[in-house]
């Protein structure tokens, strides 16, 4: 049996940054999200302790690094990648 180990969760901060960075870069409008009610208030808080605990912070800060403004599309790494896609489909959808 392979053991994992758990991956330290990173400063709360930082990650919080990184997952307003990522909604921007793709297009996902959390503010509007959370006044209509596609997402709760402890919604956004279990996607910024989510994003914590990734082990692809490397990865996303050099991908947030190369894209331009609101158009990419979620990276399948980022464990966030469902609640982004179902912000924007909802938002889009109105």
């Amino acid at each position: 049996m392979t053991q994992t180990h758990p991956h330290p969760l990173g400063p709360e901060n930082r990650h919080y940054w990184l997952a307003v960075t990522m909604a921007q870069k793709t297009g996902a409008d959390m503010q509007t999200a959370l006044e209509t009610g596609v997402i709760s208030h402890g919604d956004w808080a279990t996607l910024v302790q989510r994003c914590r605990g990734c082990g692809w912070t490397n990865g996303c800060n050099h991908w947030l690094s190369t894209q331009g403004k609101a158009s990419a599309d979620v990276p399948e790494a980022c464990p966030n990648a469902d609640v982004f896609a179902r912000v924007l489909a909802a938002l889009t959808a109105r």
